[in-house]
């Protein structure tokens, strides 16, 4: 259960998140999916796990390799974009240090070729089971050209494969994107294709050219890419400075495109066709084993993060063969997930849980199953069995149908254009009976309900008496000391305003004290900032020095609980300051007014020193 987690908007989310995984230099990169923030970092040890999994709204943490990924929902992309501009100029999806085992490695580069590229895949596979529907009901004809139109437009991302690839492979090995695409289009040149069409003979200065078809294959750009990597970085070192512009270019593609035509191309192609073709076979044969065997590990699979392994094959597939078999078993399991947390929806005596478990639930049978993974089954654990159960029985029957999909994406409701088709009833069965079995399995196995906090009803009625309008106020200092304005906190996250307006205090006295009357809206586990809120809507962070979470509460005593109503005066933090400079932590205090867009002017007081209680902050609330 979240409640007694710490209650914040997604910048604050964002900012505790980069504080708790080591800060703004332990971070190597960062991307997003649909569902987890993934920051890469230079060292794990400095990732506080549990302390984030206790965040509000984080609904998982897992770390694989070197990247912590943050489990957020729907959120993601709202604290993705706040988490950017504190880290700065760091890899948006770049290759990173890599310090965990081969595995970790492996998957964390199949990830970041293959995540940016899946919205394309999605869109031509659904694209393709709109066509089907159309073409099913007689709403299209073949010869028409609106099903011509969709046709290209629903093949053009799987033709031009190696272009999408290029450039994803181009940015994870950190070389330039668009002699990337230069190298790809050489392979799906026009006049290249009439050429292996028309001769078996082919000949570059005298070397032999395998004749290959290079459209909607995956393991050739890749590895090609792969060398360019290593081609312009060592043009770089030997090319002088002056003439890198002009001759890295042309000796890059001089070098990697004969070699890709040559070696890597046919190789790749014959490795590519091989595994596309392998786990057909696979199904086909041993349809049944394999939907159990993925039916029951993909939960698990997913909370390790190595889902995104088969991601590479059921592109090869689709571009290859135009149809995948492993998305069946992988909508059997969403259904199987979502049948779960709907029981323990039902169930949960905890009304805060059941309306997490409630909208997780839904998320699920639409086909984003993190929420109900992560904040639900997972954390329940029990449930989880049921879920691997009825993912089984519905990997089955998708194995032994054989049920196709048209394209990459989620399920089951996201999910039915991409299985409109022949199998398109048994898809729909598999799907039911994996929700089913959960379903009914979960309440059977039973599981330990999450306990309703007392606290959580104090601070829900506490919170219904703050104001949700800002208004004009004053906010007198919380601690005495010299005055610092923020702009010379020695701290971009303070000095640059991500986190709003203020102005700081370099502190005479260990003690925090309430600016204001109003309720404490957050603690922290590592004790050095609280939230709090006034009556009158303003909403203050108190931040007692620089760094200081990695003191992990030493130094530090709270004496508030979140929830809890303030006057203003009261004692609410002591810090031993001599305990902290000792550890070599300055103690300078920022006062952030977080909701700072809620007002038309912040005055500040022009005191070089000041004493608690007295006037710090004037704010004027815009007019609305």
């Amino acid at each position: 259960m979240k409640s007694e987690g710490i209650k914040m908007d997604d910048k604050q989310l964002a900012m505790e998140i980069l504080r708790l995984l080591g800060g703004k230099k332990n971070v190597s990169s960062v991307t997003h999916c649909v569902t987890r923030l993934r920051v890469s970092v230079n060292d794990t040890k400095s990732i506080k796990k549990n302390e984030i999994q206790s965040l509000k709204n984080v609904l998982g943490v897992n770390i694989v390799g070197n990247q912590l990924q943050v489990v957020l929902g729907g959120k993601v992309v709202d604290v993705y974009d706040q988490f950017v501009p504190l880290v700065g100029k760091v890899d948006s999806d770049g290759v990173e240090k890599n310090n965990g085992n081969l595995i970790d490695r492996f998957l964390d580069t199949l990830s970041g070729i293959f995540t940016p590229i899946i919205p394309a895949i999605v869109g031509a596979g659904l694209l393709k089971g709109i066509m089907i529907f159309l073409m099913f009901y007689k709403l299209v004809s073949t010869s028409s050209d609106l099903y011509k139109f969709l046709n290209i437009f629903s093949d053009s991302a799987f033709y031009f494969l190696p272009i999408l690839l290029a450039i994803s492979t181009a940015a994870r090995f950190k070389c330039n994107q668009y002699i990337a695409v230069a190298i790809a289009g050489i392979l799906l040149h026009p006049n290249l294709i009439t050429m292996m069409a028309h001769s078996n003979s082919l000949k570059f200065i005298g070397i032999p050219v395998t004749n290959a078809s290079y459209s909607s294959s995956v393991l050739p750009i890749i590895f090609g890419i792969l060398l360019m990597s290593y081609v312009e970085k060592w043009l770089n070192k030997v090319v002088p400075k002056i003439l890198r512009m002009i001759l890295v270019p042309v000796l890059t593609v001089l070098i990697v495109a004969p070699i890709v035509l040559i070696v890597i191309g046919p190789i790749g192609t014959v490795v590519g066709d091989a595994i596309g073709q392998g786990f057909i076979q696979l199904y086909l044969k041993y349809g049944v084993i394999a939907g159990i065997l993925f039916g029951l590990a993909y939960p698990y699979l997913v909370i390790m993060g190595m889902h995104v392994g088969f991601g590479p094959v059921m592109v090869q597939s689709l571009s290859k063969y135009g149809v995948d078999y492993i998305m069946g078993p992988t909508v059997a399991s969403n259904s199987a997930e979502a049948g779960a947390t709907f029981a323990v929806f039902l169930k949960t005596k905890n009304e805060e849980f059941k309306a997490i478990a409630g909208a997780a639930a839904l998320n699920a049978i639409i086909g984003i199953t993190e929420p109900a993974l992560f904040g639900v089954t997972s954390k329940l654990k029990r449930p989880l069995i049921a879920v691997s159960a009825g993912g089984a029985v519905g990997g089955a029957i998708a194995g032994y149908f054989k049920v196709t999909a048209l394209g990459m994406g989620t399920g089951p409701i996201a999910g039915i254009p991409l299985f409109l088709g022949a199998t398109f009833i048994y898809f729909i069965i598999s799907s039911v009976a994996s929700f089913v079995v959960a379903f009914v399995l979960t309440p059977i196995i039973g599981f330990e309900d999450i306990p309703v906090k007392k606290q959580d009803e104090k601070v829900e009625l506490d919170e219904k008496l703050v104001t949700r309008i800002a208004a004009d106020q004053t906010i007198d200092s919380p601690v005495s000391g010299d005055v610092i304005q923020l702009q010379d906190v020695k701290d971009g996250v303070f000095s640059e305003k991500m986190m709003g307006d203020g102005i700081a205090i370099q502190p005479t006295r260990g003690e925090v004290v309430a600016p204001f009357a109003g309720v404490v809206s957050a603690t922290f586990a590592t004790k050095h900032a609280i939230g709090l809120k006034s009556y009158d809507g303003c909403e203050v962070l108190i931040h007692v020095g620089l760094d200081t979470v990695k003191l992990n509460g030493k130094g530090f005593e709270v004496l508030v609980n979140k929830g809890d109503s303030i006057n203003k005066g009261d004692l609410l933090l002591k810090f031993d300051m001599k305990e902290i400079r000792q550890a070599g932590y300055d103690i300078v205090t920022p006062v952030i007014i977080t909701n700072t867009d809620m007002y038309e002017k912040i005055n500040k007081t022009a005191k070089d020193n000041i004493n608690a209680g007295e006037e710090l902050l004037n704010l004027v609330a815009k007019k609305k």
